[in-house]
């Protein structure tokens, strides 16, 4: 669950770089556009791009790899880590064991406190 949460958080943190990035390139270029997942990779590492796209022989990749991993690459990243960040969070958040009792019309009634000491004597 801990790491399931912390993979979202880190994804939420890409997220927000890549909005950073998107951002600075709207206001260096004066047109706003989302940057490609492929793109931002080729960026970080260019030669493992090439290797995983260009090479044939790679298996898995040679022909379902590029059926999948290409359109998948087109993917703009801000969306991608955002959504993909927000689902992981959503699946780590710890389970509650009983269900809270839901009111008809004004909701859960809190429990009732009782006095100390204020009685009549």
């Amino acid at each position: 669950m801990v790491l399931v949460r912390a993979f979202g958080w880190l994804l939420l943190a890409l997220a927000v770089a890549a909005l950073v990035y998107d951002g600075l390139t709207w206001v260096w270029s004066g047109a706003f556009r989302l940057v490609p997942l492929g793109e931002l990779w080729g960026q970080l590492d260019p030669a493992a791009l090439y290797a995983l796209e260009k090479d044939p022989a790679r298996g898995f990749f040679s022909s379902l790899g590029r059926w999948l991993l290409l359109p998948v690459l087109a993917l703009p990243a801000l969306p991608v880590f955002a959504v993909l960040g927000l689902l992981l969070l959503r699946l780590g958040q710890p389970r509650t064991r009983e269900p809270k009792p839901v009111g008809f019309v004004l909701g859960a009634r809190p429990p009732r406190r009782r006095r100390r000491g204020g009685g009549l004597s």
